[in-house]
């Protein structure tokens, strides 16, 4: 794949995720249904990781293409963590959903590009979670080393840390979109003149 043609197809993808996929896809969960279950989108969420570690999904011979794919089932990812907490205050927020996903889908993004920037050298262990996570990072390293599975967690073989890293970054981009609906449920409507 050639390289400029990647980087405008992953602005586009991007834009797409940011703008319009979490409000599709929250009208499409509606629609199977309403009111929309908490466990719905995390189950979506646990399908489309599963789903993408299965061999062959992510192509290896065109690191670009596998790129792409990586990129977009993250954002994926990253979409039903911003409407899985919007269910129980859907009706108590005054601002549309159509407003409110966009700028989590944002923070989210932005997570993401901070979780992608970890370093590893050829060959060796994988980053530690917790520079890449800033809320949810230190609980998946501290499994790690409670369990004493590091050398399996942070091997560069194995799906292990995408799997965790996705979970972690799910779980982050949850806590702060919850956070989020909260505070807008709380505050007061505006007064129409």
């Amino acid at each position: 794949m050639n390289e400029t043609l990647f980087f405008i197809l992953l602005v586009i993808i991007v834009l797409a995720f940011l703008l319009a996929v979490p409000a599709l896809l929250y009208a499409g969960l509606k629609k199977i249904a309403s009111p929309v279950p908490l466990w719905l989108p995390l189950i979506l969420s646990g399908i489309v990781l599963a789903v993408s570690v299965q061999p062959g999904v992510i192509n290896t011979g065109d690191v670009l293409a596998g790129s792409l794919v990586m990129a977009t089932i993250m954002l994926l990812v990253i979409s039903l963590a911003v409407i899985s907490p919007f269910p129980p205050f859907e009706k108590r927020i005054a601002i549309d959903s159509g407003a409110v996903f966009p700028l989590l889908s944002l923070a989210g993004a932005y997570l993401l590009f901070l979780a992608s920037l970890g370093e590893s050298l050829e060959g060796g262990p994988l980053p530690w979670f917790s520079p890449l996570l800033p809320l949810t990072g230190w609980i998946l390293d501290g499994a790690a080393a409670v369990f004493h599975v590091q050398d399996i967690v942070y091997a560069p073989g194995l799906p292990i840390h995408t799997i965790l890293l996705a979970v972690g970054l799910y779980l982050e981009v949850f806590i702060i979109a919850a956070l989020f609906y909260a505070l807008l449920s709380v505050l007061p409507r505006a007064k129409n003149e």
